[in-house]
């Protein structure tokens, strides 16, 4: 998809895709939408702290209203070699009763495959040299104490991490290519039980009811450390124990200053995004944003959680508390 930066979200509908940390920063990825769907033109909105921002989902009464396929990633290369990808719009702009991507679209995805790639899974060429280049290994804990292993390209080690959501990370071990890094960590999962997933649904509670940091600190230690000796012990070639940790951006700094203090400063999970409140930024870090109610900022500090808009026909909250919609979509 075509995208363009801006500072303020579009005064109509459109469907918000993701929130995003180029450069370390977050940055919300909307489509607008026109003629009744998604227009495949995506617009960048850089999120800054103090910024107003408020987002409401469309309800049934709109034709454009639900859940919106986000399309499928392409792989190429350029006139150099050197593997990308980029996100195309879904061809027939299919709306979803559930999960991401419709069925044409996760058959043209060419990312998907690279998951199983170490099982077998058929690539094309630029899906392949992007996998032959090298790959991260890390080990991540979360607020609520909970650990996993995780990869990352060489190109996003930093930022892979940084849309977690993660208390804590480190990387452990630094493979020649995307296949002996996938190998890594089924081995962590099959032997230390270090698990790959971890929903944004557990990765909530975990920030709105986080455990002591130095709990925190004693788990994430004892997560990695026992991964790289288990690592040192492996006699497979391909790759190298890693020691190096994983910190938050400055633009993070107040989310994690919510855990150091979560006593004093709790975070009120919200997901709703069902009324007209108008939230004043402060910082983020994954799909979390946290903010205070504009309306009421003794209310407390909320986590707002963005991936529940993922995909879905929204729109912006005005300055004022009101919404904006063109009449000619009633």
């Amino acid at each position: 998809m075509n995208s363009s930066p801006a500072d303020t979200f579009p005064d109509s509908p459109f469907v918000w895709r993701d929130l995003t940390w180029p450069e370390r920063q977050p940055v919300a990825k909307v489509e607008p939408m026109a003629g009744g769907a998604p227009t495949g033109e995506v617009v960048r909105v850089r999120v800054t702290p103090n910024m107003a921002l408020g987002v409401v989902l469309l309800d049934e009464t709109f034709d454009e209203s639900g859940l919106w396929c986000s399309g499928f990633a392409h792989a190429e290369l350029d006139d150099a070699g050197r593997p990308s990808f980029r996100t195309v719009p879904c061809p027939r702009t299919n709306r979803l009763a559930r999960g991401q991507q419709c069925p044409l679209c996760m058959h043209l995805d060419r990312f998907r495959p690279i998951h199983r790639a170490h099982q077998g899974a058929e690539l094309t060429e630029a899906a392949r040299a992007y996998i032959e280049l090298p790959h991260w290994l890390y080990v991540a804990t979360f607020p609520d104490g909970t650990s996993k292993v995780g990869t990352a390209h060489e190109r996003s080690k930093t930022t892979r991490v940084d849309q977690q959501a993660v208390a804590r990370a480190s990387y452990v071990a630094l493979a020649d290519n995307g296949l002996i890094v996938r190998h890594l960590e089924d081995h962590l999962t099959r032997a230390l039980g270090l698990t790959q997933v971890k929903r944004v649904a557990s990765k909530v509670r975990a920030w709105s009811g986080p455990e002591d940091p130095r709990e925190i600190d004693d788990l994430h230690a004892a997560a990695a450390e026992g991964a790289r000796r288990y690592l040192e012990r492996l006699e497979e070639p391909g790759f190298r124990v890693a020691h190096d940790d994983w910190s938050p951006a400055e633009s993070m700094l107040d989310a994690y200053e919510h855990l150091e203090r979560s006593s004093d400063r709790p975070l009120h999970p919200h997901a709703s995004w069902e009324g007209p409140e108008l939230f004043r930024v402060a910082s983020g870090t994954g799909p979390f944003l946290t903010a205070a109610l504009v309306q009421d900022p003794g209310a407390g500090d909320y986590l707002l959680n963005t991936a529940s808009l993922k995909n879905r026909a929204s729109m912006a909250v005005q300055d004022d508390g009101s919404t904006t919609v063109q009449t000619s979509l009633f």
